[in-house]
């Protein structure tokens, strides 16, 4: 390094048009503790490089996040969720949730196998959506029983093939896991 004038004291990987997602996947993990999902990794990466083409420069982990942060991190409008419910009955599962759209709230309900299918059925029904969900991971992002955690979603649409992906972090992982399943939404229907 030092015969091209860097030393070992900065940043090793180096974000520029040229990257690929395993090196940005591998800054928003060590630098600020989010472990993408592979589609998601990829789907991210594009959105990095594409920053850096246009600002014709490398960018730094700081970038990098304020790109995942702005695509990705806590998408609630114009869905955003105020509160859910679930019951047991068997093996079935029911939700009835509070979800705001453009600051209107409506009431929604679902059926499903288990929590996350049964949220995700009632905003399919509650939207008039139809999507399949290839993206669901979750982490805890600190260590200890208030820790936060960070859930991932990735949802394609069932007719056009597109997909929207989000990250949500709370307290409570269903919480964080719906908030996501939200965000996705927001990403793939409502925003630009």
């Amino acid at each position: 390094p030092e015969d091209v004038g860097r030393g070992y004291d900065g940043d090793v990987i180096r974000i520029n048009s040229q990257s690929g997602k395993g090196g940005i996947g591998y800054l928003l993990e060590q630098k600020f503790g989010f472990n993408l999902p592979p589609k998601m990794r990829e789907d991210c990466g594009y959105k990095v490089k594409g920053v850096s083409d246009r600002a014709h420069k490398e960018l730094s982990p700081a970038d990098v996040y304020d790109v995942f942060e702005k695509e990705y991190l806590n998408i609630d409008a114009p869905l955003h969720l105020v509160d859910y419910s679930f019951d047991k009955d068997g093996d079935r599962v029911s939700v009835q949730m509070t979800v705001k759209q453009n600051a209107v709230a409506k009431v929604i309900t679902g059926v499903g196998n288990g929590q996350f299918d049964a949220a995700s059925n009632a905003v399919k029904s509650a939207f008039n959506v139809d999507y399949t969900t290839h993206t669901y991971s979750e982490h805890a992002l600190e260590v200890g029983s208030s820790s936060r955690a960070a859930a991932y979603v990735g949802i394609t649409d069932a007719v056009t093939g597109r997909t929207g992906f989000a990250c949500s972090i709370h307290t409570d992982i269903m919480t964080a896991s719906i908030s996501a399943l939200l965000g996705a939404l927001n990403n793939l229907y409502y925003r630009k």
